[in-house]
């Protein structure tokens, strides 16, 4: 490796130089932003007062990472493989593109350059050459044809240039106006001449641009995953196998996703293929390109004969996903159900979705299309139903990952594919990861507030269109919105005000966002707080002339008030327990995915020792803190203890090293979960932790406070880590050290609160609301048939406190019979979650 500071003008006009991007190089990406930022920096630079010796001061813009391409050519040209600097070397091409524009024709004294200047110094192209030679860069396929047409163009103005590529022409006209506008474009020029580059030539089969190319963060824009991986896919491979590999199964990745798109999508689309393929394992990091590499290294694909079947896979999933995602499904059946589980906004159900489209779609496959549909809709049923419950979904991808698995293995043994789907959901019931049957789901919608739901278009919409499926109305170009029957400004007209009856305010608030007082319009504005009267008789948008289905029930209604819209309510529930189908299946399918027990073992503590002597955090472990606020490192004595590097200080436990950190750099706390602020060659101590308990067996192991501790430490990371719970009591993620058997959780109330708990001895779990205030409680009291309804969404067994026990504090509580097994806490913290949120949304609904 050689490198040496140089002008960039002078390093791409070198006489014998040509640069080529790779095929493995992502395509020209810079957007505006990129353009903007590199012209004022030439600006600046152009604007400096040169130095006492007549210099001016350079700006240093990077490095340019580039290989020779074979040896000279007989023209005396040598091709240059670009590793790093294809972005600002095109951008600065462009640059001078709009400078010789503007010259061109231009014989004002004034300037400095000229557009003969440009051309004849060679920092576009090379006059005297022709062919691939005569450019001084040639761009990968997506932009090669653009970019040689403008020059092309620039030379001879009668050639057309090709608009294949919107972010070289975007750049340019950018740049044109740029340079059209500023006062004095001598400045640019002269910024131009003192633009620096370190330039790093390497020797070919010596060093290796893939490390290099990794470990590149210039200037602009970061690699992204899809250039990491096309480049590692690509660049071992013979140059002549790099374009055909490129053509024959890159490219077509590239066109699968979207042209446009498909580097933005690379990523998401990277992570569900990963975890198809990785199933039942999860899927935990966020570096998919290391996942990637490790993958593709122990399954071979690192040998050249390996590698087109590792992109024949990629290509087959990333069709899947273009199914899934972009709307690309060709069977209009599947398109339809796929589309409505896209609109969910759930893509954590995409890696299941892929699968069952991959076994489908093998030609040993006995899944015919019913049976596909038939397991898409399950799959809709399941996310829907769940998001109308409010059942939170961050616990689901263990879930889904075993789901995919099993029924990989149920495909592997004969049996039905949808079934076997059909019945490992239903052997969920009792679990946060359950379905909900008919029961809850009615109860739900009955109840909930559905116009704030964040699917409540979806629902409408999906519902509307059920009445008519060979041919849906196209609700997504945005003309259709959600109408209020009874509006939301209803209280303020007396005519609505008499219509709801003896207690219009009681009626408004518990209906006003009912599901049977809401249908879709293109009228919505002129609709607005019309009567009902007015609303049915509009000429336009009216209910009487509506063609919507949703609506129809309104023509033949009189009076709007709280009896038509619970009847309403219940006609558009009795079509959702359709429309969102609860599977049946035989008694012995469902026998034979129930879960089976697990045997319990003894119990035992588990300290900071404890990891060091099983060997997982050997002495001289370097441990390093995962905190960015408060950066720290340490080392495990032989004794066992946490000794810091900064201080030489020793400590017996995670989490008093971890408070003598923070207090050092001056924050007052005094508690910290040292448990999740260390961490061993990247892993957290908390997931080493886990992993002991795992091979030792299991929760049912540990010494009852310790267990405690382990489970509400895991509890607050799982709030943290929930935007709803976040929004409604704020970040937990400092609550550490907590070994009691109840948590609790303010709601900006000095007499109103929340807790979680847990009683490990008896198996429940529970979630309560408590009032240090008789009459508080007795507002709720009064309000219990509603508040029991919302209470019922939990799962659990309800207790009110009676009004005149002699006690200070009144409870409303729900509780749970539970398994404490390990395995079990996503479900139980999902639950508790569920619950806590409820009581949150029963306070700001009946306070008063």
């Amino acid at each position: 490796m050689n490198a040496a500071p140089v002008l960039l003008l002078s390093l791409i006009s070198d006489a014998g130089k040509r640069f080529v991007i790779p095929i493995y190089q992502r395509p020209y990406s810079w957007d505006e932003e990129e353009c903007q930022q590199l012209w004022d920096d030439v600006l600046a630079t152009g604007r400096q007062i040169p130095r006492a010796n007549g210099h001016g001061n350079n700006h240093f813009t990077g490095s340019v990472v580039w290989i020779q391409q074979g040896t000279m050519s007989a023209s005396g040209m040598t091709p240059s493989l670009l590793i790093d600097g294809q972005q600002r070397i095109t951008t600065v091409m462009l640059l001078l593109i709009a400078m010789a524009e503007y010259a061109h024709g231009r014989k004002d004294d004034k300037l400095d350059f000229s557009y003969e200047e440009i051309i004849d110094r060679g920092y576009l192209v090379d006059k005297y050459r022709k062919d691939d030679s005569h450019y001084r860069l040639t761009l990968s396929q997506g932009d090669r044809e653009t970019f040689h047409s403008i020059l092309r163009h620039l030379e001879d103005p009668t050639i057309e240039i090709n608009g294949g590529s919107h972010r070289l022409l975007g750049n340019l006209n950018h740049f044109r106006n740029l340079v059209a506008n500023i006062s004095d474009p001598n400045l640019i020029w002269n910024g131009l001449q003192r633009l620096e580059v370190v330039s790093i030539s390497l020797t070919q089969h010596e060093d290796n641009p893939q490390l290099i190319f990794e470990s590149m963060n210039s200037t602009g824009k970061d690699l992204s995953t899809a250039d990491l991986v096309r480049n590692y896919v690509l660049l071992d491979l013979p140059l002549h196998e790099q374009t055909k590999v490129y053509e024959e199964q890159w490219r077509k990745i590239e066109q699968t996703l979207g042209d446009d798109s498909y580097d933005t999508v690379f990523d998401a689309f990277l992570h569900d293929w990963l975890t198809a393929i990785l199933a039942p394992a999860t899927l935990v990091t966020k570096n998919i390109y290391s996942v990637f590499k490790r993958y593709a290294e122990e399954n071979g694909s690192v040998r050249n004969d390996q590698i087109t079947k590792l992109l024949q896979n990629i290509r087959r999933f990333a069709g899947y996903y273009s199914r899934i995602a972009a709307g690309k499904e060709t069977n209009r059946r599947i398109k339809v159900i796929l589309d409505r589980i896209h609109d969910l906004n759930l893509s954590i159900a995409n890696p299941l979705l892929m699968t069952i489209l991959d076994i489908y779609d093998d030609e040993n496959s006995t899944m015919n299309e019913n049976d596909l549909a038939n397991a898409l809709c399950t799959v809709e049923s399941y996310l829907f139903r769940r998001s109308v419950c409010g059942i939170p979904s961050n616990g689901l991808n263990k879930f889904f990952t075993s789901l995919i698995a099993r029924v990989r293995g149920a495909r592997d043994e004969g049996d039905n594919v949808t079934t076997a789907l059909q019945a490992l959901l239903l052997a969920e019931w009792n679990t946060i990861r359950r379905m909900p049957d008919d029961e809850e789901f009615e109860r739900a919608l009955l109840t909930r507030d559905s116009y704030s739901f964040r699917n409540c278009r979806y629902m409408l919409t999906t519902l509307e269109n059920a009445s008519h499926p060979k041919d849906p109305i196209a609700f997504s170009n945005g003309v259709f919105t959600i109408e209020h029957i009874m509006p939301q400004n209803a209280l303020a007209h007396e005519e609505w005000k008499t219509a709801l009856g003896e207690n219009p305010d009681d009626v408004y608030a518990r209906y006003i966002n009912s599901i049977g007082n809401l249908t879709l319009t293109a009228y919505n504005s002129e609709l607005s707080d019309g009567s009902f009267q007015e609303k049915k008789e509009r000429a336009y948008g009216g209910f009487n002339t509506t063609y919507l289905t949703i609506s129809a029930d309104l023509k033949g209604t009189k009076l709007w008030n709280e009896k038509t819209i619970v009847d309403r309510s219940h006609r558009l529930i009795t079509q959702a327990l359709t429309v969102w189908p609860f599977p049946e299946i035989s008694a012995e399918a469902a026998e034979e995915y129930m879960p089976k027990p697990k045997v319990q073992k003894q119990t035992q503590t588990i300290t900071f020792r404890t990891l060091c002597y099983s060997g997982l955090l050997p002495s001289g472990s370097e441990l390093t803190s995962t905190s960015a606020q408060y950066p720290a490192h340490a080392v495990v004595t032989g004794d066992y203890e946490i000794k810091l590097t900064e201080s030489a200080e020793t400590y017996g436990s995670p989490s008093a090293a971890a408070v003598r950190v923070i207090q050092q750099a001056g924050s007052p706390r005094n508690t910290v979960n040292g448990w999740r602020f260390w961490a061993y060659n990247g892993t957290r101590l908390s997931e080493l932790r886990n992993r002991y308990i795992s091979e030792h067996g299991g929760i049912k192991t540990l010494q009852r406070h310790d267990a405690r501790a382990l489970f509400w430490d895991e509890f607050v990371t799982y709030c943290s880590d929930n935007p709803d719970f976040v929004q409604a009591y704020g970040d937990q993620s400092d609550r550490t050290g907590k070994t009691a058997s109840w948590m609790s959780f303010g709601l900006g109330h000095s007499d109103i609160h929340s807790s979680a708990f847990l009683v490990m001895r008896d198996g429940n779990v529970g979630v309560e609301l408590y009032m240090t205030q008789v009459n508080t409680y007795g507002v709720f009291l009064h309000n219990a048939p509603q508040i029991n309804l919302l209470l019922k969404n939990i799962r659990g067994d309800v207790h009110w406190d009676n009004v005149d026990e002699p006690k200070k504090s009144r409870h409303i509580v729900v509780t749970r019979q539970v398994d404490f097994d390990r395995d079990h806490w996503d479900d139980l913290n999902a639950w508790l979650v569920q619950g806590l949120l409820i009581m949150h949304t029963i306070v700001d609904q009946f306070d008063e």
